[in-house]
């Protein structure tokens, strides 16, 4: 016995319809979890794209209650905006600017092709065409900026829908060019084409809304990695990626029996900092402090704030810890801080310490401590465990 598939048109425009309302309803409960962080901007422009193209496809299923305008034109244009919404909002999150006027220019331009094929010169070749493409024209805008953004951290959802869009894009371009070279001979046709259309919008869709939420949830991924890792004040790693650092730096000492260096250090009389300019200059001081020694170590090396004016600089492998800790003595001593028109200047005392594979994290942290405790004596000093 031999079965055979006919897909309905119609059927299948409400099935992807319903699609992109669900896609929306996704896109929309997202936006109102993070309705509060306002650096998340363009959630709300996706939800809208989806919406758009959802209500575009519903409205061609009512071609005989409805007017030809809503059907027609109002539902392309509807469909054509979708997309064009979804690169308003793939500009906005990733913060890169976009032209508003090449996204209005694509749509009023469009909308009115639709509406001269429609009234004045009745063509469903060229209405398809047309629509064909602005749809190419908005799918380009939207690789261009999804390629920007595939060089950033959000790489892989940008990836997934760089390839949805160079499908999508491929299957336009193919799709205009037989519509330009082969006319459509008969109705089933142009059944054929519309629901291939509607099918790989399906398909494709899922990449679309799928990948923008992913690109939502993995900034938020990194921020919350950024909170837990980064100190706020001073935006090197904190006490905890520190730590963190350390325990691998030494289970690498000892899995090649190696060794590595501490500098545990101090801002010296900090309080009288606070005390005399406040505490904003205070924090000046602090920042300043971290950017002078983030400029003076090597990329494997580390530095994070250890806690309220001490920080930690951790040095893989020998080195001449006497010289590295007096050069960032020296560095500091130089350095000039600013209240207004006046200036001062502060100075630091270092405690160093060097691992061996055979010690342990408390160890190397007491021998750094107890070395800072004897630079405090007499301060702006450097002190050998």
């Amino acid at each position: 016995m031999q079965v055979l598939f006919q897909f309905d048109v119609r059927v299948i425009a409400l099935f992807v319809g319903m699609t992109f309302f669900v896609q929306a309803t996704a896109i929309g409960a997202q936006a109102f979890l993070i309705r509060d962080l306002k650096q998340y901007r363009g959630v709300g422009a996706a939800m809208l794209a989806n919406l758009c193209v959802a209500v575009g496809l519903m409205l061609r299923l009512f071609g005989d209650q409805l007017p030809i305008f809503l059907t027609t034109v109002v539902s392309n244009t509807l469909i054509l905006m979708g997309s064009g919404l979804f690169y308003i909002a793939l500009s906005q999150f990733a913060g890169f600017t976009y032209s508003k006027i090449s996204f209005l220019g694509v749509i009023v331009t469009v909308a009115s092709f639709l509406w001269y094929f429609t009234y004045w010169n009745d063509d469903i070749e060229k209405r398809m065409i047309t629509l064909s493409l602005g749809s190419i024209t908005m799918v380009f805008l939207l690789i261009d900026q999804l390629w920007r953004i595939q060089k950033t951290s959000l790489r892989f959802s940008a990836n997934l829908m760089l390839v949805s869009f160079v499908i999508h894009g491929t299957f336009l371009i193919v799709r205009t060019i037989s519509l330009i070279l082969n006319p459509l001979q008969d109705t089933s046709n142009l059944t054929r084409l519309q629901s291939a259309t509607y099918l790989l919008s399906f398909a494709l869709s899922f990449f679309w809304s799928m990948g923008f939420i992913l690109m939502v949830s993995q900034r938020l991924r990194n921020d919350l990695m950024e909170m837990a890792t980064i100190d706020i004040l001073t935006r090197i790693p904190n006490r905890r990626a520190t730590q963190t650092f350390l325990e691998k730096e030494l289970s690498r000492a000892q899995r090649i029996h190696g060794e590595f260096t501490v500098l545990l250090i101090d801002i010296d009389n900090f309080k009288q900092v606070n005390d005399r300019w406040g505490h904003a200059v205070g924090d000046e001081v602090l920042t300043k402090t971290a950017s002078i020694f983030q400029s003076m170590i090597r990329k494997q090396d580390w530095v994070g704030r250890w806690g309220g004016e001490e920080f930690l600089i951790i040095v893989p492998g020998p080195c001449d810890a006497k010289v590295l800790g007096e050069r960032v003595r020296c560095e500091i001593a130089n350095a000039k801080f600013g209240y207004g028109h006046t200036s001062f200047g502060i100075t630091v005392s270092i405690g160093i310490a060097c691992a061996r594979s055979t010690d342990q994290i408390d160890e190397i942290l007491k021998s750094a401590d107890k070395a800072l405790y004897q630079a405090k004596r007499t301060k702006n000093t450097v002190s050998m465990a």
